[in-house]
């Protein structure tokens, strides 16, 4: 299937600076949309790998002027709801509207339950679930106005099953889940749809962030999180990126309140 044609519409993308939100963000403005790409843009207490830096930020949307698009740079923190308003109405100051929302932002630690700090359950909550909601409905009034209002939230595997010693990313992506249902029934009047993606293990620099903190190799992390895909690769982020795009087109437009999963068959089991 082609791109769809998001000629003039506007899009807004958390997480944006590197991994999957960097993909969302270059396959957007590639498909004629403009994109305000969001990012905290600094290391948080809360998870002990490095984040993504301004500089990152910068080269995403020099990536995207490349392609001839157009993109606005936002640092802001998904947990600060001022940030997030404020981004929000820069986004609609600079496009003159918001159609799209691509909720990505995420991090991610491991400990047995038992072993997990005050710390990381808040910020991993708060980033992943909390955020999502923040965001949402900063830009919902937006989204609301719009012709054709469409919100995809990243969320994960982990929000449909247990995965051990990810009890917080765990508890965060099943919320995120069940915000997708609950948004999605009280957005149709509106005609707005409100999707998740589900990803199994992605080839991200979150995934490689984790194997450092734990002290593993990219092997030992190909061996814990892919044992049970029946495609024994891990996912690339253009492939999470061609399921967002096919939520975005014309042939999705009845699809909502649904979470599709681009899990290599991990849920298949």
């Amino acid at each position: 299937m082609s791109s769809p044609d998001l000629t003039g519409q506007v899009a807004l993308v958390t997480g944006a600076a590197r991994g999957q939100g960097r993909s969302h963000c270059l396959a957007l403005a590639e498909s004629g949309a403009f994109v305000a790409a969001l990012d905290v843009c600094r290391d948080l207490e809360v998870p002990a790998y490095p984040l993504a830096t301004e500089a990152d930020l910068h080269a995403v949307v020099a990536e995207v002027d490349e392609r001839g698009g157009r993109a606005l740079p936002l640092v802001a923190d998904v947990r600060d709801a001022g940030e997030v308003e404020s981004a929000v109405a820069a986004t609609v100051a600079a496009f003159g509207r918001l159609d799209i929302l691509v909720n990505n932002a995420g991090v991610v630690t491991s400990a047995p339950f038992w072993e997990l700090s005050e710390a990381q359950w808040n910020t991993v909550v708060d980033i992943n679930l909390s955020g999502v909601w923040r965001t949402t409905r900063a830009a919902v009034a937006h989204l609301r106005r719009s012709p054709r209002g469409r919100i995809v939230h990243i969320g994960s595997t982990g929000g449909v099953r247990a995965v051990p010693e990810f009890a917080h990313y765990v508890a965060a992506k099943h919320g995120v889940v069940g915000l997708t249902r609950a948004m999605a029934i009280e957005l149709a009047p509106d005609r707005v749809t409100v999707n998740a993606i589900l990803p199994g293990a992605v080839d991200s620099p979150m995934l490689a962030g984790l194997a450092d903190e734990l002290g593993l190799t990219p092997d030992d992390v190909h061996k814990r999180w892919l044992h049970d895909q029946l495609l024994m690769e891990v996912i690339s982020p253009d492939e999470v990126t061609g399921a967002l795009m096919w939520l975005l087109s014309d042939s999705a437009r009845h699809v909502t309140g649904h979470c599709l999963a681009v899990d290599g068959g991990a849920l298949a089991r």
